[in-house]
């Protein structure tokens, strides 16, 4: 009988090793699978990035690496980070072929002043590293990255009479004050960049200590956010606004996500400010019209007799982009669109910027058909008489002036907005509906379009087309 107890432990115990190993086994088989396929997607990378003449990021490494071994912590060498500027602007314009063309054009201009012996390597898409030895001093240092400056700003011929100028955030770091190892130096030469780009960029920086202060933690995402626009990680999310008097959509608002690969879903004010300092938020207004359009044009096809009105947000900084107005035209004639249907939502504050540029681009956009929203509309008589100077459509009131706790002047202004609003055919549309008694309450004011977590939450462009499908707004009615 013991005998028997000993053999059932020892098979038991056998079995539970053989699991034990099987697993081991898998776990050692996914993590080699995963460092095969990370490594074959960098050389892959390499591939892509690859330029006559200039070297790629592991080269450049290898040979940094090994030169600082050499020569160890009481040698000394310099390095030159060059950032070109909305260089996405360029891709969006011209396409990412003829924008390589732009790159290798702009490289050869950088050879021209570039030493002999002095390597350039290109890290990402449109950033490249030059190392230079101990042969260069600070002064000379400075002066060759002022050489790179003015030729990277030289006129460029790509057809026709078209020519672009481009320009470039260049910052220094000095081994071994800025950086022991060669990641600490690339950190420094990073924030040294991203505070060029903040302050407006085409322009030289030696990194300091003090820069990583004022960095701070938006230096990461501000990387990151160049390899997510590469990468294509941004997506839009859609939220719907109902028509409560007619148990109908009205439309949807775009809204932008990124993808994270690490933080996984983040919401604009993770991203959106840091987008703005560098230039990229430019990149964020066509790349979103463009995905809108192809949303609508999907749903249209599946559901021709529905009317949806697609919007999208557009901040102040965006609309002071003089070629604002003729980017969105070129887009909606790549797919053959109309704009009657499209809503552009520009912020309160925008209306009281003292911007000429902001005012002309909105008459523009209206010309061109695009239907205009004040969003985040205040309730004041200042807000209702700069309106009137303006030739909007429709005005998004959050849900303040339905709260309990409001006081009795937001309730009374909030009527004689919406009596305002329908003199001069106005939409109003009531944002962040929460629950029922706010959407009866909206309904008093005699409100019929809103918008808020009490229909749904902001979604994918999947997940509208089965809500649109099974007409899940009217669940909620």
């Amino acid at each position: 009988m013991h005998l028997f107890r000993i053999y059932l432990i020892s098979d038991s115990l056998t079995i539970i090793l053989s699991i034990f190993l099987l697993m081991l086994t898998i776990a050692a088989i996914y993590f080699l699978a995963r460092s095969f396929f990370s490594e074959r997607e960098k050389i892959k990378e390499e591939k892509t990035l690859a330029m006559e003449g200039v070297l790629s990021k592991s080269e450049m490494s290898s040979i940094i690496t090994s030169y600082m071994a050499r020569i160890g912590k009481d040698g000394q060498f310099s390095l030159i980070y060059v950032d070109l500027d909305k260089f996405s602007d360029f891709v969006n314009a011209f396409g990412q072929i003829e924008a390589e063309k732009i790159l290798e054009k702009i490289i050869k201009n950088m050879e021209t002043v570039k030493p002999k012996g002095v390597k350039i390597a290109r890290l990402q898409n449109d950033e490249f590293l030059i190392f230079l030895t101990v042969d260069y001093d600070r002064t000379e240092v400075l002066e060759l990255a002022n050489k790179f400056k003015v030729v990277i700003s030289r006129s460029i011929k790509l057809f026709g009479d078209t020519t672009i100028n481009a320009t470039a955030s260049i910052a220094i770091a000095f081994y071994p004050v800025h950086g022991n190892t060669l990641k600490d130096l690339l950190n420094s030469l990073k924030i040294a960049t991203y505070i060029n780009k903040k302050n407006g960029g085409n322009s030289i920086r030696i990194y300091s200590q003090e820069m990583s202060n004022e960095g701070g933690e938006h230096i990461e995402y501000y990387y990151q956010i160049k390899h997510a626009i590469q990468h294509k990680e941004f997506q839009l999310y859609y939220h719907p606004m109902i028509d409560v008097a007619k148990n109908e959509l009205f439309g949807v608002e775009a809204l932008i996500r990124w993808n994270h690969p690490e933080h996984g879903l983040l919401a604009p004010f993770k991203f959106l400010g840091i987008m703005e300092q560098s230039g990229d938020i430019q990149w964020i207004g066509l790349w979103g019209l463009e995905t809108l359009i192809k949303t609508y044009q999907e749903l249209k096809q599946e559901f021709p007799k529905r009317v949806i009105h697609f919007s999208m947000n557009l901040s102040p900084k965006q609309l002071m982009s003089e070629s604002l107005p003729n980017d969105f035209s070129k887009i909606l004639k790549k797919y053959r669109m109309s704009a009657d249907e499209i809503i552009l939502e520009i912020i309160e504050f925008a209306v009281f910027e003292k911007q000429e540029n902001i005012f002309m681009n909105l008459e523009k956009l209206k010309e061109i058909g695009f239907k205009i929203a004040i969003d985040g509309f205040g309730l004041d008589y200042a807000t209702l008489s700069k309106v009137e100077e303006l030739n909007i459509d429709i005005i998004k009131l959050d849900n303040e002036f339905l709260k309990e706790e409001e006081s009795y002047m937001k309730a009374k202004f909030a009527t004689l907005l919406v009596e305002f609003a329908k003199r001069n055919n106005y939409q109003v549309i009531c944002e962040v509906i929460e629950s029922k008694e706010m959407l009866e309450e909206a309904k008093n004011y005699h409100i019929d379009i809103m918008q808020g977590f009490y229909f749904s939450k902001p979604m994918s462009a999947e997940a509208l087309r089965g809500y649109i499908g099974t007409e899940g707004w009217k669940n909620n009615q």
